[in-house]
């Protein structure tokens, strides 16, 4: 391990000035550091004539304090070798007094202590079953390579600096427009167009410029495990909205007094799978325009829709500017690009791009004139071709067997679209227990988030993502999970439904 810079340690807390002497200040700051992990255990610490001629002290000062310090076992002399630091256990992780933890809460606000509070999404990125994830193994990266490279040198040092439009940057727009006008039906020109490093940025600047504190947002229950805090974290009061056969269904729900926004994804329910009917869109239309409503429309993985055409989206009927309109790439490319972009009415176009300004001060432009190559040369389109076919091959190969191996223990939604099928289980079936067998069996499984005040009945399922996850290595995924809820039933094992043979190719 190399030699520990001991004398920056001691030089900015050693005091000339003070009346312990300088021998007992270095035996207490390293002592300390020694019990802190600062110096971690088998560093080699300098000699004490280096430390002494590096602090400008006597030599015999350091060697009284490196005595003491070996004497007590925080330190090691080798010989031949030099002075290390001893090994003194694991750092002790005490809990904090009542005292300390309320001085910490009072440290936060209370959208604070929401926000920064529970988990923050799943941490893997690949494997069986972790939900709406992209097979990054499969994207072309050396064309992404080449299109990076192309953007990326002194002769576009203008791509180098921060973004003069905060909307982003223009060709990258006009790309985007152009797709969207085409494969969504949606209804734009270039400058509605908000590049964005991701949806949680997204729906961060909806609630920052279309409502104010102490004004309230319908959510989807179950939705986007980010969507409640973000929402929160702008003082939005967050209510839920009921979700059923037909997605969001508003004259069921309770709509909240100074309700500004509704968020929902008509074209593919988050997480289960469902499709807004044609009316329903038109009565969601029509409640915005009567109640002065904003509807953020949620259109994450539509591309991939395996038995038809994809939806049009909900953003293409509105005929009175009340639709955002977000999509993503961190699905038709890979999680990690970051990039995501909004529709906005065109008379509040020019607000969100100058908060994107003030807000964020937006960059990356190298990465967003590689993108904008990326779809005009129809490489975006290819690969899109290329993983709806992928994806719909993983996910008959999932329902497969799924219905072979766990029969009807779980319910699968119908809605074939996405990169994850929502999987409601049997009553017999504890979701928490699942969860934590499938986490044994080495498989992740994706629990839905709903939100307070919704139907108990509704909650036990979880979410089967096959986006990160080979079609070959699908059917041992599957006898994994079928372990696992084997062990999660209240009944025995051998109560489960005889496993079906699979049917002749």
């Amino acid at each position: 391990m190399k030699e520990v810079l001991l004398s920056d340690l001691l030089a900015g807390a050693l005091s000339r000035e003070s009346e312990l002497p300088l021998q007992r200040q270095i035996y207490e700051i390293v002592r300390r550091g020694v019990l802190d992990h600062t110096l971690v255990a088998g560093q080699r610490l300098p000699s004490s004539r280096a430390l002494a001629e590096e602090l400008g002290i006597s030599r015999i000062t350091i060697s009284l304090a490196y005595d003491r310090l070996i004497a007590e076992s925080y330190l090691t002399a080798r010989e031949g070798s030099g002075t290390f630091v001893e090994h003194t256990g694991e750092r002790p992780l005490a809990a904090p007094s009542s005292e300390t933890a309320a001085r910490q809460r009072l440290g936060l606000s209370t959208r604070g202590e929401v926000t920064g509070g529970g988990t923050g999404g799943l941490g893997q990125h690949t494997g069986a079953f972790v939900p709406g994830i992209a097979d990054a193994t499969l994207f072309p990266f050396h064309v992404w390579k080449r299109l990076l490279s192309r953007h990326l040198g002194k002769s576009n040092l203008a791509l180098a600096g921060y973004s003069k439009d905060g909307a982003g940057f223009v060709p990258l727009r006009e790309a985007i427009a152009n797709y969207l006008r085409i494969s969504r039906s949606v209804v734009c020109q270039p400058e509605q167009i908000i590049v964005t490093a991701g949806t949680h940025q997204s729906v961060d600047l909806c609630a920052r410029l279309l409502a104010d504190a102490g004004d309230a947002a319908l959510v989807e229950s179950p939705c986007h495990w980010a969507f409640p805090p973000l929402l929160t974290a702008a003082g939005i009061r967050v209510h839920p909205a009921h979700v059923d056969e037909g997605g969001l269904n508003l004259s069921t729900s309770k709509v909240p007094k100074r309700a500004r926004l509704v968020i929902s994804s008509p074209s593919h329910q988050y997480p289960t799978g469902v499709v807004m009917p044609l009316a329903r869109r038109l009565e969601l239309l029509q409640a915005a325009r009567a109640s002065g409503l904003w509807i953020i429309e949620d259109d994450y993985d539509s591309e991939f829709r395996y038995d038809g055409a994809p939806i049009p989206s909900l953003q293409g009927l509105d005929t009175d500017g009340r639709v955002i309109y977000m999509g993503t790439f961190s699905k038709t490319m890979f999680a990690g690009l970051r990039m995501s972009y909004m529709v906005v009415p065109e008379h509040i176009a020019h607000a969100f791009s100058n908060a994107c300004s003030r807000i964020y001060r937006p960059g990356h432009l190298h990465l967003q004139a590689a993108l904008a190559d990326f779809m005009n040369d129809g490489h975006f389109s290819q690969n899109i071709k290329r993983m709806r076919l992928e994806y719909a091959e993983r996910q008959r190969v999932l329902r497969e067997e799924l219905l072979r191996q766990v029969g009807p223990m779980v319910e699968l939604s119908q809605a074939r679209a996405g990169l994850h099928v929502y999987a409601r289980l049997s009553p017999r079936v504890s979701v928490s227990q699942l969860v934590a067998h499938a986490q044994a069996e080495n498989i992740v499984l994706g629990q839905p988030h709903f939100l307070p005040d919704h139907a108990e009945g509704d909650r036990n399922a979880v979410v089967l993502g096959y986006g990160g996850v080979p079609g070959s290595q699908i059917p041992a995924g599957v006898e994994r999970f079928a372990r696992a809820l084997d062990r999660a039933s209240s009944t025995a094992p051998a109560a489960r439904p005889r496993r079906r043979r699979a049917a002749p190719a």
